[in-house]
């Protein structure tokens, strides 16, 4: 039976629909597969620093104004969560180095700010693959 253009219309209009739901879908497991893994790891309150997430955020919506025409924003966005992801890391290293107890080598105060430190990519790359999904 031949199609006509109306069902074919429709046959790609559900398959476009599927596409975003699915693309949703694996947002949504990527959150999901990372939290579990967080929570059965060490627990959320060993994986979240609020100026980690707002460092790396304000760097991705600053990389986003940066966007050209015809440039999607999303990928832009994404990009520059990891970059910020790193320029965290290099600020916190940064800091570390800088204290009394990196000079006295006291790994008991450097391992807990480093594992802070560690945070920015982590945040990064998880910006980038869910905007990665989404896009």
């Amino acid at each position: 039976m031949p199609l006509d253009s109306n069902s074919t219309f429709k046959m790609d209009y559900q398959l476009k629909k599927g596409s975003r739901m699915t693309r949703y879908l694996g947002a949504v497991i990527i959150l999901l597969v990372v939290g579990c893994g967080i929570t059965l790891g060490g627990g959320l309150e060993r994986a979240l620093d609020l100026l980690s997430i707002v460092f790396v955020i304000g760097v991705g919506f600053g990389h986003t104004l940066g966007a050209k025409d015809g440039e999607s924003k999303v990928t832009r966005f994404g990009d520059g969560c990891v970059r910020g992801g790193w320029l965290g890391l290099i600020v916190g290293i940064t800091l570390i180095a800088g204290t009394d107890y990196a000079a006295q080598m006291n790994f008991s105060y450097i391992m807990p700010a480093l594992a802070v430190a560690l945070l920015s990519p982590l945040y990064g790359y998880l910006a980038k693959i869910i905007t990665m999904q989404l896009d």
